[in-house]
C-alpha cells in the first residue's frame, strides 16, 4: 500500500543512527538504505531523516561533490543514549522518584557500573 508507514519517525531515526554507528566509515544515503530489511524506506525518506538528524546535531554531512554526499555520526552511541536518558529525567515530575525507580530496575552488574562511574566522577571533581 503506497504511502503506508511501517515504522515511526523515531524508529527510523534510530535505525539510521544504528547503521552509521556500526559502519567503519561514512556512508552514503544509498548505503544506509541498503542496511534496511524489505521494505526499505525510499532514498528520499532516508535523506529527510538524515537532514533532521543533522539539524539535531547527531549527524554530520560531508559533500565530496554535489552528487556524492557521505554521512557520519556526530556523536557516539553512548553520548546519544546518555542525552536521551537525561532528557527523560529532566521531564520527570519527581526527579528523585524517577532515579529511584530507575535504579530499582538495574541489574547488580549495572548497579556496580553506575557506582564505579559515580566514584570516578567524584574523584575527578575532587569531591
Amino acid at each position: 500500500m503506497a504511502g503506508a508507514r511501517s515504522r515511526s519517525a523515531g524508529a527510523l531515526e534510530a535505525l539510521v543512527m544504528r547503521a552509521l554507528w556500526t559502519a567503519a566509515a561514512p556512508l552514503s544515503a544509498n548505503a544506509i538504505q541498503a542496511t534496511f530489511d524489505d521494505p526499505a524506506p525510499a532514498q528520499t525518506t532516508i535523506l529527510t531523516v538524515l537532514s533532521r538528524l543533522e539539524a539535531k546535531g547527531l549527524v554530520s554531512r560531508r559533500a565530496l561533490s554535489p552528487r556524492r554526499v557521505m554521512f557520519e555520526p556526530a556523536v557516539s552511541s553512548a553520548q546519544a543514549h546518555a542525552a536521551d536518558m537525561v532528557e527523560v529525567l529532566d521531564g520527570a515530575q519527581d526527579r528523585e522518584d524517577a532515579l529511584m525507580a530507575f535504579t530499582d530496575n538495574l541489574s547488580e552488574g549495572d548497579l556496580d557500573l553506575v557506582m564505579d562511574a559515580i566514584a570516578s566522577r567524584r574523584s575527578r571533581r575532587g569531591s
